[in-house]
Formats: structure tokens, C-alpha cells, sequence
């Protein structure tokens, strides 16, 4: 991988981290159709720090609210009303998708991370998304239940071309809550799933010195992409609906098939 690449690699991550598109569809599908090799890169590694550039991102939009709903939260359980503040839902809805990775890692790396699989979950999620902007009513706030369901749907979005928001955000409307609100409650919940990926992974953070511009310029990357990504969606979504991330997933995953089937 060359310098060049590690920055094309990390501004791939950034947005698609944030944006309803799958980004580990878009990470399969960039290196497969222009042949970017990591060979003189540990993987691994280069993964870690694109996590972290993206968990910068994050933090650098929702650092103070989480913030705040972390002391209003240990507030609350401290006057015996813990269990219906924000983070203890929050804590509820991490619990699937922290599960599934541990169990499901080896088997989603193995068998799942092909163009085929994330062709066809780009599409499923896309009419999902649809259908959720048509049939969507503002009826219900974040209850438990709500908070289980949508960190079921973080849990499914392990599976290349599903989204971690395009899934989280979708099941938060189908069960009634305003889009706005869907999407902080979707990605105040990546926050512990990106953190808890870095360190996870990070048991194999190699460090090689001649390579050390590629990692960072890879982080970096994956930083200013993924805050301009993440500002975009916010206000994009405030007064627009998702269909034109379903269209563009819609479209993708008609490409993909189309030339996997022209290679083999």
C-alpha cells in the first residue's frame, strides 16, 4: 500500500463509517476493483488506526453529549431511577453487537466478507430504509424494548454491506422514534462498538518504522473524512429522508453483481 492509497483507504473508512452505505462493503469492494495490495502493512494495525481516526470523529461531534448523558446517567442510578436513564439504555443496546462480535468474528471474517454477501445486504437494507421513510410516524420515545431492538440491528450490521447506521437509524423509525433521534441514539451507540473494535484489535498492533507514514496518514484520513461525513448526515438528515442512500446502495450492489459475474 502506498501513501497515496493508505489516505484514499482511511477517507473511504471516514465516510462510510457514518454515511448509510456500509463501510465494510465499500472496503471489500474498493481494494477488490483496484487492486490494493497491504502486503508490506500489518492489517490489522492499519485497521486499528482507522478506527481511531473515525472514534476521534465521533467523539469530536458527540463527545459532550455523551458526556453529559454519562453523568446524568450515574446521577440518576445514584437516586435509584438508573434504569430508565439514556445510558443505561444505551449500555442494553451495546450488548448484542458486543456479543456477536466475540462469538460471531471468526465466521463473519471467514464466509461473509465477500462482494456477494455485501451486494445483496446493500440492497435488503436499502428497501428496509425505504419502506421505514414511508410507513415512518413519530409515536414512541427510547424505551427498553426500543434500545434492545436497535442494538439487535447494530448486531446484524456485522454482516458486510448491511451499515451499522443504515440499520440502526432504520430500526429506530420503524419503531416510531423521529429520524433526528434515531440517528443520535445510532451513533452515540457506535461510540462503545468503534472503541471497543480499536482495542480488541489493537492485541495485534505490530509497529514497523518504516511504514509509519501509511498508518497515520490512514488515521488522518479516516479523521477529517469522517467528521465531514458525520456534520453532513446530521443535517442532511434534518430535513431529507434516507431514500437517497438507498438509491446509491440500490445501484452499488447492481455493479458489483454485474462485475462479479462479467470476471468469473
Amino acid at each position: 500500500m502506498t501513501p497515496l492509497q493508505s489516505i484514499i483507504m482511511g477517507a473511504i473508512q471516514g465516510v462510510t463509517e457514518f454515511l448509510p452505505i456500509s463501510s465494510s462493503a465499500h472496503l471489500i469492494i474498493i481494494p477488490w476493483f483496484f487492486h490494493i495490495e497491504d502486503g508490506n502493512i500489518n492489517k490489522l494495525t492499519y485497521d486499528v488506526m482507522l478506527h481511531l481516526g473515525t472514534l476521534l470523529a465521533i467523539l469530536c461531534v458527540y463527545g459532550k453529549k455523551l458526556l453529559r448523558i454519562i453523568v446524568e446517567g450515574l446521577i440518576d442510578f445514584r437516586a435509584g431511577r438508573g434504569k430508565e436513564s439514556l445510558l443505561a439504555k444505551l449500555i442494553i443496546a451495546t450488548i448484542p453487537a458486543g456479543v456477536a462480535g466475540i462469538l460471531l468474528q471468526h465466521v463473519i471474517e471467514t464466509y461473509l466478507r465477500t462482494p456477494f454477501v455485501a451486494a445483496y445486504m446493500l440492497a435488503f437494507v436499502s428497501i428496509l430504509m425505504i419502506i421505514a421513510e414511508r410507513i415512518h410516524v413519530n409515536r414512541r420515545e427510547i424505551s427498553h424494548p426500543v434500545a434492545i431492538a436497535i442494538g439487535l440491528a447494530q448486531a446484524v450490521a456485522l454482516v458486510p454491506g448491511t451499515s451499522r447506521s443504515g440499520a440502526t437509524i432504520t430500526m429506530g423509525m420503524f419503531l416510531g422514534l423521529k429520524r433526528s433521534e434515531a440517528v443520535d441514539f445510532s451513533f452515540l451507540l457506535s461510540i462503545p462498538i468503534i472503541c471497543g473494535s480499536a482495542l480488541y484489535e489493537m492485541r495485534h498492533f505490530e509497529y514497523h518504522s518504516g511504514n509509519t507514514g501509511i498508518y497515520l496518514y490512514g488515521g488522518l484520513s479516516a479523521f477529517i473524512f469522517g467528521l465531514l461525513s458525520l456534520s453532513f448526515l446530521i443535517k442532511y438528515l434534518k430535513k431529507h429522508t434516507l431514500d437517497i442512500f438507498a438509491y446509491y446502495r440500490i445501484l452499488l450492489a447492481l455493479i458489483i453483481l454485474l462485475a462479479s459475474l462479467q470476471w468469473n
